[in-house]
């Protein structure tokens, strides 16, 4: 039998000992063994694809079409299958959506390999959102397990380290597309993808996870988890804006003040290093205020950061601002993963984790859309700045919302601890057999 217990203060391991208390629970070798093989075709997908549509058809667009179709279904998909994850163990539904992805993404990959062409526009591109949206949960229902596995006092260490393996994967990810596009042919990425999240079938198999424990005091019943969490989703969705738009508008802005756009590629990668160590010294100690406030200063630094960027008048000033805001964009979303896992019961934490995951996908696209449309009439500056124009109109409209609904007296009676202040504050004990 083990127990988690939650204590008055909500008091959190600073330092190394938080770290340590994540590593040392037991069955995390094989959780980390599940992530990567989750995530690590997520972050390679996007290109792959491109790839892949550009050797089917010769054409960049339909690569970015099937790259699209692929975020479109993990975004819009994300909530649903959360849910799953929510209702039944981690390690038989992670073994079915990524035994399900696994096989879209080797359609994908394994006739276009033998015969360009090979399968219709159409069913490559219903194949890719098949292959988003499926496993678009496990993120969430990982997340989860985590959380639910490892000591109360030690989840910001591990939501920290969890940001900083994922952020670690999305930077290793494009590189290793480029390799093996480069050594093997255009169309193996994806078929290494479906390799890679079929090894996720057998670590999903050694996960230890009883599954979700329903809440003694019955405070999950009747939870409006869209309602309480839009947020921490609109909060989510800011930073990806950000994000999306120094990925979109680097290169150009770059070039605007005479430097080389190349440079885009070393400096993205800097900020992807930048957010690593961010996330590790934001999740060995602890910080003033609620999570909630946290997650508002982080996110306005990142959009004060790119906006200064946007309107330099040296490559240099701009690439230091860029890397400062990655120092804070693992940081934000740790914070913002903390909040929303404090404010909702056990029950529903798959769910509303992967509905950060589909805001942040939705919040990427947003800024690829902008950047796309004002590029032309506006310029780098332009679209850089209405990015973050917009990234803060969310920001601040959230956090007043989430403020509001924090000091708002609780309508049901009985011992439902109220989430949205600053640490757990209300004595909650998980016990699971």
């Amino acid at each position: 039998m083990t127990a988690i217990a939650q204590d008055a203060t909500g008091a959190q391991e600073s330092g190394i000992r938080g770290y340590l208390k994540v590593l040392k629970t037991p069955g995390m070798p094989t959780w980390a063994l599940s992530v990567v093989c989750q995530r690590l075709p997520i972050a390679m997908s996007p290109l792959a694809l491109v790839y892949l549509g550009h050797a089917t058809s010769g054409s960049y667009a339909f690569g970015a079409l099937l790259a699209g179709a692929f975020a479109f279904g993990e975004a819009f998909a994300a909530g649903v299958m959360g849910r799953r994850f929510d209702r039944k163990p981690a390690g038989p539904e992670l073994r079915l959506v990524l035994g399900v992805q696994s096989g879209a993404l080797l359609l994908l990959g394994v006739p276009t390999t033998i015969s360009a062409g090979a399968l219709p526009i159409w069913m490559l591109t219903v194949l890719a959102v098949v292959a988003g949206a499926v496993a678009s949960g496990a993120h969430g229902g990982l997340r989860a397990l985590l959380i639910r596995s490892v000591p109360a006092s030690a989840h910001q260490a591990a939501l920290s380290l969890e940001g900083t393996t994922t952020t670690l994967l999305w930077a290793v990810g494009p590189a290793l597309v480029g390799l093996l596009a480069v050594l093997a042919g255009p169309t193996w990425p994806i078929v290494f993808t479906a390799v890679v999240a079929g090894l996720g079938i057998l670590a999903a198999g050694a996960l230890r996870d009883p599954g979700p424990v329903a809440a003694a005091d019955g405070s999950a019943d009747g939870v409006r988890v869209w309602r309480l969490s839009w947020p921490a989703m609109f909060q989510e969705g800011a930073v990806m804006i950000c994000l999306g738009a120094a990925y979109t508008g680097l290169p150009p802005l770059l070039e605007a003040v005479d430097s080389d756009a190349n440079l885009a590629g070393p400096v993205l990668a800097a900020f992807a290093v930048a957010g690593i160590i961010g996330g590790l010294v934001y999740g060995g100690r602890r910080w003033p205020g609620a999570y909630r406030i946290q997650s508002v200063v982080l996110g306005l630094a990142i959009t004060v950061a790119i906006a200064v960027a946007a309107v330099s008048p040296t490559a240099g000033i701009i690439i230091t601002l860029v890397i400062l805001a990655g120092l804070a964009e693992t940081p934000a979303l740790t914070a913002r993963a903390a909040g929303l896992q404090e404010m909702l019961p056990e029950p529903v934490w798959a769910t509303g984790f992967s509905g950060l995951y589909a805001a942040a996908g939705i919040g990427f696209g947003v800024a690829g859309i902008i950047t796309a449309s004002l590029l032309e009439p506006a310029g780098a500056r332009g679209a850089l700045l209405a990015c973050v124009a917009l990234a803060v109109l969310a920001i601040v409209i959230s956090g007043i919302v989430e403020a509001r609904m924090a000091r708002a007296p609780k309508r049901s009676p009985g011992p439902r601890p109220d989430h949205l202040g600053s640490a757990i504050r209300t004595p909650r004990q998980l016990t699971r057999t």
